[in-house]
C-alpha cells in the first residue's frame, strides 16, 4: 500500500490558466510559452470540457521549426480550441488521495489530472512535478536504480535527425538520451522530433535537442533527485554509473513511486 495518503488538495496547483472552447489557437500557444506549461484546460461556463496540450498542437502539424538551437516555436492559424482539444479529460476530487491520482495518471500515461470540486468546477491541477514534490517531502530513500526506466537508447549530438527519428520510431520509446563524448548532455523526444520534422534530415541532433536534463549517480536517493529536479526546473533525470547513462527517471516514474505497489 502506498504511503501517500494525503489529499490531492495538499499538492495541487490552485491558480490554473484556462481557455474557452472558442479561444483561438495562437492565444493558447502564447499562454503555454508564457507560463512554461505543457497543457491548458478548456472550460465552458463553469464546466471542464476538454484539454489542449502542446503535443496536440505538434501532432496536428501546427508548428514551425527553425534551424537555430532553441529557436523553435509553434505557429498556428486562427482556428478555435474546440476543433483540436481532447474531450472528457481525467479528473479527481480535492480529497482524492495522492496515490489514487498517481495510479490514474500511470494507467492513462498522462502527466496531469485536473481537480474538480462539486459545485465549484475546476479548482486545481495535479502534475507529475507536484508528485515529485511529494516524493521529495516524504524523503523516499529508494535509489534511482530501482525507480528508473531502463535500458535507454542514445543518439550522438553529431548524428543526423534521420537516425534519431528512426530510433524513436523503431524502439517505441518517448525519448533518446543525447550524448557527447560518451556523456549525456540532453534529450531528443517525440516533441523535438515533431517540432523539427520540416528541417533537412541531415540536420545534426545538436541543433534541436532539449538541454533541460540533469545526471545523477544511480545510487542517488529518489527524494534528492526530486529536489534537484524541482530546484532546476528539470523534468527528467538521467541515472549514471561510472560515466555511463543506465536509466532515466521521468514524471511518470515519480508517479509510480507515489502510486505504490
Amino acid at each position: 500500500m502506498s504511503q501517500f495518503t494525503q489529499p490531492v488538495a495538499d499538492y495541487m496547483t490552485r491558480e490554473v490558466e484556462w481557455v474557452r472552447p472558442d479561444t483561438e489557437l495562437p492565444f493558447v500557444v502564447r499562454l503555454l510559452e508564457r507560463f512554461n506549461i505543457s497543457a491548458v484546460p478548456v472550460v465552458d461556463g463553469t464546466e471542464l470540457v476538454g484539454v489542449l496540450s502542446r503535443t496536440d498542437l505538434l501532432h496536428a502539424g501546427l508548428r514551425h521549426a527553425s534551424a537555430s538551437r532553441r529557436a523553435r516555436s509553434l505557429v498556428v492559424p486562427p482556428h478555435r480550441v474546440n476543433g483540436l482539444m481532447k474531450r472528457s479529460p481525467l479528473t479527481v476530487a480535492p480529497h482524492t488521495p495522492l496515490a489514487t491520482a498517481a495510479r490514474a495518471m500511470q494507467r492513462a500515461r498522462i502527466h496531469r489530472v485536473f481537480v474538480v470540486e462539486h459545485g465549484a468546477g475546476l479548482v486545481g491541477v495535479l502534475s507529475t512535478a507536484d508528485l515529485a514534490a511529494a516524493v521529495r517531502d516524504a524523503r523516499v530513500e529508494t535509489p534511482l536504480s530501482v525507480v528508473m526506466s531502463s535500458p535507454i537508447l542514445t543518439v550522438k549530438t553529431t548524428d543526423p535527425l534521420s537516425l534519431a527519428d528512426q530510433r524513436l520510431e523503431h524502439a517505441h520509446v518517448s525519448g533518446l538520451v543525447v550524448i557527447e563524448d560518451d556523456w549525456p548532455v540532453g534529450l531528443f523526444s517525440q516533441v523535438e522530433a515533431m517540432a523539427s520534422r520540416d528541417l533537412p534530415r541531415d540536420t545534426p541532433v545538436e541543433d534541436v535537442f532539449e538541454q533541460a536534463l540533469i545526471c545523477l549517480p544511480d545510487t542517488t536517493k529518489i527524494h534528492r533527485a526530486a529536489a534537484y529536479a524541482a530546484r532546476l526546473d528539470v523534468r527528467r533525470v538521467v541515472a549514471c554509473r561510472q560515466r555511463e547513462a543506465v536509466g532515466i527517471v521521468s514524471g511518470l516514474d515519480f508517479a509510480r513511486v507515489v502510486a505504490g505497489p
